[in-house]
């Protein structure tokens, strides 16, 4: 093959490229991840750098990538990747050990770590599934006075973290054994509104509503189909629910106690969790237990002494035999008044995040709910006790720093994302022409968008615009 006839086929494959990425969605996982990144890394020296860089850009959006996780796949990748996986790891492993030093030292929760610990799931994930089990065998047959209502220790959980933590591993080892106990109905894979309804209708609809991969169970479509909003409201435990509909006739549901374990990427849980789902109550009403790293790697995990297991789940079902109101002891009330009037109330108006304000709002119930359920699993006794309260507040706490990230994803606006497509073009080739940056930008908007975005960009001092002899350029304004 002559040069020329070597340029002409490097230019075909760029523009193939392009044209298999261009406002397409894909995963890492596929094969043209791999296929574009040996590209990139192999980058033709014929081809202009603004090409490559076009290229990145793609690559990157497609794909859900950051340019510092680019170039860890093309530049160093296995040096890169070996350092990061490090560096992530320590910090799964100083997070695992904070977490440890929260949780109690002794009573069936501990025995569920220990059953747990040869798992490469984090720590984080097998405690919250654990806690969503007691609550789920608890269910209606526990319950704490409020007054105009009566609260139930049901928890709602959805694990978020990447591909390959062992989500579902943590999840379906709590879920095997609520299968085997028997005690409670496991509600999974796909279901619609009428089938939900259906499996319920009883004088008894408790159950734990499972969806290992969240992306099969819900999808924007179903969200709109009402699947999420009658699970947003089974979770608020009613008396009696009732639906009518002309082909099908009335449905009533009765005593519902409804758990729920979900578990998602956060990226698909970013781009496909409707954003007025969280102010609406779905979201609200869950748990989100986000890891990006488990400090644990185990080639073949062992559970151990499968007595252990025995043991877990006929502790659970020795739970599921007590029923009746549960109270604060007199320290433990005293704890939660000082802990609603003071901290609550700051975080409510100071909140890290404005849509943790709708978390923080429903905070009390979800902390009452935890420290029910750790109370039960320790002690099995009617009155709350104070040590079990704060330990629900701690691990409350530690759950809470991994949601500002997530959330300032999740409510990214549009013209966010625009914002900061353009500013990864302009700093990949500083100082950026305008000719080359409308051509970057080609794929995602038209010149009267880029227009907005770069005025916008501009009155925020962003950015800065150059005009004269030579060009017309763009530059970041560094912080100084």
């Amino acid at each position: 093959m002559n040069r020329n006839e070597l340029i002409r086929s490097q230019l075909e494959q760029l523009e193939w490229f392009k044209l298999m990425l261009k406002g397409k969605k894909f995963r890492r996982e596929e094969e043209a991840f791999t296929s574009v990144v040996g590209w990139l890394r192999n980058f033709p020296k014929s081809l202009k750098p603004i090409e490559r860089e076009h290229v990145r850009l793609l690559v990157c959006e497609s794909f859900n990538l950051s340019q510092e996780e680019l170039d860890g796949y093309i530049v160093g990748e296995g040096q890169a990747r070996a350092q990061s996986n490090e560096a992530d790891r320590a910090e799964a492993t100083r997070l695992e050990h904070e977490l440890e030093s929260i949780l109690p030292q002794s009573g069936l929760l501990k025995q569920y770590v220990e059953y747990t610990s040869r798992s490469e799931a984090p720590l984080a994930y097998h405690v919250f599934c654990f806690l969503c089990a007691v609550g789920s065998v608890l269910n209606r047959r526990i319950w704490f006075d409020m007054g105009y209502y009566r609260l139930y220790p049901t928890l709602g959980i959805i694990i978020l973290g990447p591909s390959g933590i062992k989500k579902t591993s943590a999840a379906n080892i709590t879920v095997d054994i609520l299968q085997k106990l028997g005690l409670v109905k496991v509600y999974s894979e796909k279901l619609t509104p009428e089938a939900l309804i259906d499996a319920m209708k009883g004088d008894n609809a408790v159950g734990l509503v499972y969806a290992p991969e969240m992306s099969v169970f819900l999808n924007k479509q179903q969200y709109n189909e009402g699947l999420v909003q009658l699970i947003t409201r089974f979770m608020d435990c009613p008396d009696v629910w009732e639906s009518g509909t002309i082909g099908r006739g009335k449905s009533v549901i009765r005593n519902i106690a409804i758990s729920s374990i979900m578990c998602s990427t956060p990226d698909w849980f970013v781009s496909s969790t409707p954003s007025d789902s969280f102010g609406g109550g779905f979201v609200a009403r869950n748990l989100l237990v986000v890891q990006t790293a488990s400090a644990r790697c185990e080639p073949i995990p062992d559970p151990g002494d499968p007595k252990l297991r025995d043991f877990i789940g006929d502790s659970l079902a020795n739970l599921h035999a007590l029923e009746g109101q549960i109270v604060f002891d007199p320290h433990a009330w005293r704890a939660y008044d000082d802990w609603y009037r003071g901290t609550h109330q700051d975080e409510v108006k100071n909140p890290t995040h404005e849509l943790l304000a709708t978390y923080h709002n429903r905070k009390p119930d979800h902390l009452k709910r935890i420290a029910i359920c750790l109370h039960m699993a320790e002690h099995q006794s009617f009155e709350l006790c104070e040590d079990c309260f704060r330990m629900a507040i701690s691990l409350l706490d530690w759950t809470e720093q991994f949601l500002p990230t997530l959330l300032q994803h999740m409510f990214r606006s549009q013209a966010g994302e625009a914002h900061d497509l353009v500013l990864r073009a302009i700093r990949s080739e500083q100082p950026m022409t305008h000719s080359n940056l409308m051509r970057l930008m080609s794929h995602r908007m038209n010149a009267a968008e880029l227009k907005t975005v770069l005025q916008s960009l501009k009155e925020g001092h962003v950015i800065i615009e150059r005009i004269d002899n030579v060009g017309h350029f763009y530059e970041i304004v560094e912080d100084e």
